[in-house]
């Protein structure tokens, strides 16, 4: 048997695939091959070390609401949305983002 280090699955049909919808799978590469560690049952926010001193933030909203959502950073860091590529700037100590209802919002810090 073969492990690998990671795997990206998609149901898209790669032949009538849209360049934003590529671009978007694209952002996945590499597979980081590690999980989410969330704080609590709650599954609201959690951490994937990326390594290098980054990492992604996985912020969750289950309610009808939307909710701000609040991670620590220990140092400085720049902070970007991963699948809009907005950037959040430069942020340290308790960082808090509102999350739509029903929604996430995966950010890279470092």
């Amino acid at each position: 048997m073969y492990a690998s280090g990671g795997m990206i699955l998609s149901g898209d049909d790669l032949t009538t695939i849209t360049p934003a919808r590529l671009a978007m799978l694209r952002k996945l590469q590499p597979p980081t091959a590690a999980a989410a560690r969330f704080a609590d049952v709650k599954m609201e926010v959690g951490d994937v070390e990326l390594g290098g001193g980054r990492r992604a933030v996985c912020l969750f909203n289950w309610s009808d609401a939307p909710r701000a959502l609040s991670f620590s950073l220990a140092r400085e860091q720049r902070v970007r949305e991963l699948w809009t590529d907005e950037d959040l700037g430069t942020r340290s100590g308790r960082v808090s983002i509102t999350v739509p209802p029903r929604g996430g919002r995966v950010l890279i810090c470092g």
